[in-house]
């Protein structure tokens, strides 16, 4: 798959982001920018209407019968600072009340909607998972990024076009000040953005190691093995060289940021003496009256103060979130699996591999090399072989959960590459080794496979042997809440493993995996239990994946698997008698039995 790991710009986050929520909140936006509009208007026009104040104020001073353009003046003074307060208080609350809600709620349906058509191997790759680890906070990144644009562009951006009109009839060259202001402001966004970007990237990694080490000293899961072996001071290193690393990556970025700010801050300061003596040399000369002098005065200070504060929006958001919305866009950017809505015919057309490769992310070698297999409708086969020979790989690039990254699998006649998952999956179910055990009732953990039906799992818990009506185990029946963190019972591997074969046969299927469901099991209870299956799969496709070959003695046919390739295939008798790679598995297993 096509790398996407590259930092992102500015430009394009704008490009990728922008259009989005206009679509999901068209009216709001709409509103949201007038209202920043206005505002900056009114920020803009007080510069003017205090300079006619000061002057009326002045001549008011000195004698001149100017009391009634005083009283215009504070009048006007008052209406801008009237308006700037609702202005404010409306774009507040159109900003935390209307824009984060419903934004933070699209973006999260638009990000489910994605992982719901991503193909399966995507959750191999490690650049991948770095992505959807780090794509939630791109959502609010997403959201912060909007609302500063909006303000740079419609509050700050049309402020300076009116201070700028205003100081250039007064003394064009005061015009400077703008540049002096708002310029470095840009150039450090830009490279600030830079960097950020690059320390995300550079630290995601390490911040991933440095979770699972923090997890292996306090998770429920882990506490009881590392103490048992001692381990506590091994992962406690782990987990201070890569906090130190961490540590040392931020240091080392922000070094260099707060160097380029110090460079700034200098240059912002010499403008700023610059346009005083400006100001004083105009006043003395008088090129400018008092009134002027006052209103520049003032207004060059809230310039100061507004670039300052837009500069601390963009180092503590725009910076800080640019590389999480990069991993927001990456995921967005990851190819679906096919939109063909076909479902597939499974009952009369089996399933076709053909000349099959597949290998995981990152890694050089195939997991399935140059395969052609086909199952007939009804037929059951099983795959065996030793731990990386392939099966697994195999059996989930057979119903589709992967895709081949040469060849072709035809699921009912449907090519697996593109097909949608919801119609490929339409008539599969499947028992895996790494079941869920989810934290919901007994009855809800059973229903999830096809949670739309009305129909009682009871009959599918008494076909995986989940006696429900023991109290011990069950005290609420169908009701028990699975999990103690829930007041609820806690269930041993066997029994989750039930729960979850009932799952697989309460979903209507005609293809069933079953992918080392009894590990959990001994095999006295095992054989039972494969027994059991045969009889439920019986004129249904059925896949079963075992290191046991006492189980795979149910199936139709036997393929044995070495390497990623298929090396042996046919009934268990007919193997026996070939003495080859299934024999000696055979032969190695019924010793360690006796």
């Amino acid at each position: 798959m096509k790398k996407t790991n590259q930092r992102i710009s500015l430009l394009k986050a704008m490009r990728r982001t922008i259009p989005m929520i206009f679509r999901i909140v068209p009216f709001w936006s709409i509103t949201y920018i007038t209202i920043t509009l206005l505002n900056g208007i009114a920020l803009g026009l007080s510069a003017p209407v205090n300079q006619r104040l000061y002057e009326a104020l002045t001549n008011l001073a000195l004698g001149y019968d100017v009391l009634r353009y005083v009283y215009i003046g504070a009048i006007m003074v008052t209406g801008i600072m009237l308006f700037q307060q609702f202005a404010t208080a409306a774009h507040v609350f159109i900003s935390n009340h209307v824009i984060n809600y419903i934004i933070d709620i699209k973006l999260r349906q638009i990000f489910h909607l994605k992982m719901k058509t991503l193909p399966t191997q995507v959750f191999e790759d490690k650049t991948k998972l770095d992505d959807l680890e780090k794509s939630d906070m791109g959502k609010r990144g997403i959201i912060h990024m909007y609302q500063i644009l909006i303000n740079l562009i419609f509050l700050y951006g049309i402020y300076f076009v009116v201070m700028g009109i205003f100081l250039f009839n007064i003394q064009p060259i005061l015009v400077l000040a703008i540049l002096f202001t708002f310029a470095p402001v840009v150039f450090a966004q830009v490279v600030e953005a830079r960097l950020q970007a690059k320390l995300e990237e550079e630290s995601a990694p390490v911040r991933r190691q440095h979770s699972h080490y923090s997890e292996c000293l306090t998770g429920l899961k882990s506490i009881k093995e590392i103490r048992l072996f001692g381990a506590f001071y091994f992962f406690k290193c782990l987990f201070m060289d890569t906090l130190k690393l961490l540590a040392q990556k931020e240091w080392k970025s922000q070094k260099k940021i707060q160097i380029i700010y110090l460079g700034l801050n200098t240059i912002k300061a010499a403008g700023w003496v610059g346009i005083l003596i400006l100001l004083f040399r105009g006043l003395i000369m008088g090129n400018i009256t008092v009134g002027a002098f006052a209103a520049v005065y003032g207004s060059i200070s809230m310039m100061f103060s507004m670039t300052e504060d837009l500069l601390n929006q963009i180092k503590h958001n725009i910076t800080e979130w640019l590389g999480k919305i990069h991993n927001f866009i990456n995921v967005l950017d990851i190819p679906t699996s096919a939109t063909c809505n076909t479902k597939p015919d499974i009952k009369s057309k089996g399933i076709v591999a053909t000349n099959i490769t597949f290998a995981y992310p990152l890694s050089k070698k195939n997991a399935v090399d140059d395969v052609t297999l086909s199952i007939c409708p009804g037929e059951t086969i099983a795959l065996v072989g030793e731990n990386g020979s392939g099966k697994t790989t195999l059996v989930k690039l057979l119903c589709g959960l992967y895709k081949p990254d040469q060849g072709k699998v035809l699921v009912g006649g449907q090519d697996s590459s593109n097909s949608a998952n919801s119609a490929l999956f339409s008539k599969s179910s499947g028992v895996f080794q790494n079941f869920v055990p989810y934290l919901l009732t007994l009855e809800e953990n059973v229903k999830i496979s096809n949670y739309k039906s009305n129909k009682s799992p009871i009959s599918s818990m008494e076909e995986a042997d989940v006696n429900y009506k023991d109290k011990r185990t069950f005290p609420n029946a169908l009701e028990t809440m699975l999990s103690r963190e829930f007041d609820g019972v806690d269930l041993s591997g066997g029994q989750w493993q039930r729960v979850a074969t009932a799952r697989g046969l309460y979903r209507p299927h005609d293809l069933i995996i079953l992918d080392e469901p009894t590990a959990a099991i001994d095999p006295i209870e095992e054989t039972r239990i494969y027994k059991r299956f045969a009889e439920l799969t019986k004129n249904k496709t059925a896949i079963i994946v075992t290191h046991r070959l006492g189980s795979a003695k149910i199936a139709d046919r036997i393929v044995v698997m070495d390497g990623g390739k298929i090396i042996e295939a046919g009934t268990h008798e007919s193997l026996i008698g070939k003495r080859g790679k299934y024999f000696e598995m055979w032969k190695a297993q019924s010793e360690s039995y006796v």
